[in-house]
């Protein structure tokens, strides 16, 4: 008698234990993206034999990190709500990559001015987005492809259309390795994704900003200066978007024009497939940067089956649509 009420209290027990794993697991945003990583990382390997070797994957997070890095403004920006995107990272890495090259001029003396210098200029853009945004009333989509253009006119401006300035060692060492496959960017993209999680989750702008995300009129009704907090919100992602963009230069080399046009649609791809919800109050920089790790060991696969650029463009469009679609349907985005 007493063994028969056992084993039903065991049962009774086991059902919610089960029921909790599987939520555990259905619920966890980063799930989707690591399992993702592991099928094209196997996918590689039997496609091209020694895409799963150390050397291949540290190749492949050190182009994920530039692209983390541009996402963590994109998640900054997509959390806050009201619709809020911007389009402008792109043109605004670009920039970054092409002055930054001209400011510094192959001399190492001259990194910490030309770090100021897009600090101002990528603040400038982003204050003018904000403003736009939030005083003017141009939707986010709107304005910040405006600025698209108005970054690219500029960058071209000032370059006269000839990109020029040498690339000195200190900042070329950010593609180097520090330990085996390791490389710098690596360390740099943790040490901002930490940085500026810590922002996001730890001081009173993070809750604001994530607060304006979840309930705009709740914000208002707290007292809330959501104009102001919006504005520095893409003030930061056109900051993190220039220096990105310096980043990428030093990883690559060499500056030209509209180098990281790709970057607008990646980062906002990369913060989609990590969990951050479209409609705001929602999302983690480590979210986006498994995401980031999703879509540049995508273009690794492509690149292994030796399909063309074309191609590859193509097949990360249909990729971000399908994502899209399927966020499309969750009732908070719908509402």
């Amino acid at each position: 008698m007493f063994k028969l009420v056992e084993q039903q209290a065991k049962r009774i027990v086991s059902v919610p234990n089960k029921r909790l794993r599987w939520s555990i697991v259905r619920n966890n945003v980063y799930l989707p993206s690591v399992i993702a990583s592991l099928v094209l990382l196997g996918l590689g390997q039997v496609i091209s034999p020694g895409f799963a070797d150390f050397n291949n994957i540290g190749n492949i997070l050190a182009v994920a990190s530039i692209l983390a890095i541009a996402a963590v403004g994109q998640t900054m920006v997509i959390v806050s709500g009201g619709e809020g995107i911007d389009l402008s990272v792109g043109a605004v890495m670009s920039m970054g990559a092409l002055l930054g090259a001209s400011f510094i001029h192959g001399e190492a003396s001259r990194l910490p001015i030309a770090v100021v210098l897009l600090v101002l200029i990528g603040a400038a853009i982003g204050y003018i987005n904000g403003f736009g945004i939030q005083w003017v009333g141009i939707p986010p989509l709107v304005m910040t492809l405006i600025m698209t253009s108005v970054v690219n006119g500029f960058t071209v401006a000032y370059t006269k259309g000839q990109p020029s300035g040498a690339i000195p060692n200190v900042l070329l060492a950010v593609g180097q390795p520090i330990v085996g496959p390791v490389r710098w960017l690596l360390v740099l993209a943790i040490v901002i994704l930490v940085a500026f999680g810590i922002i996001m989750n730890k001081t009173s702008y993070g809750k604001r900003l994530v607060l304006i995300g979840s309930n705009r009129n709740a914000a208002l009704l707290s007292g809330i200066s959501v104009r102001g907090t919006v504005t520095v919100t893409y003030m930061i992602s056109g900051v993190i978007g220039a220096l990105a963009g310096l980043i990428l230069v030093g990883y690559t080399g060499n500056a030209q024009l509209q180098m990281a046009s790709d970057y607008t649609l990646l980062s906002i791809a990369a913060v989609v497939i990590g969990g951050t919800k479209l409609a705001g109050g929602e999302g983690t920089l480590v979210g986006a940067a498994l995401g980031a790790i999703v879509l540049t060991m995508l273009t690794s696969v492509l690149v292994a089956v030796g399909l063309p650029q074309g191609v590859r463009e193509l097949v990360q469009g249909l990729t971000l649509l399908l994502i899209l679609v399927a966020y499309s349907r969750a009732p908070r985005l719908r509402q």
